[in-house]
């Protein structure tokens, strides 16, 4: 079976796939943080990117399921002083 991954647009040229969405094949014990390393996200980038699951924010260390959905976005910071 699969996982669904869907790419934030601005990391889809930094990615292995160059894809803005793709399949996983399904495994046990398979994490969004696998999917990271085998896109090549490593250090400050991997630091940079949210994790959704199914709608939910989660981190990368999660375990995922088969028919799972994962959205990698950019974790944007910021804001003004005032």
């Amino acid at each position: 079976m699969a996982v669904q991954v869907k790419l934030f647009m601005t990391l889809v040229p930094l990615s292995k796939t160059k894809k803005p969405e793709f399949d996983v094949a399904w495994r046990d014990g398979l994490t969004a943080g696998d999917i990271l390393d085998a896109e090549g996200f490593m250090g400050d980038d991997r630091e940079a990117i949210a994790v959704v699951i199914n709608g939910e924010q989660a981190f990368a260390e999660d375990s995922l399921g088969d028919g799972d959905r994962v959205e990698l976005l950019v974790n944007l910071q910021g804001g003004s002083d005032r």
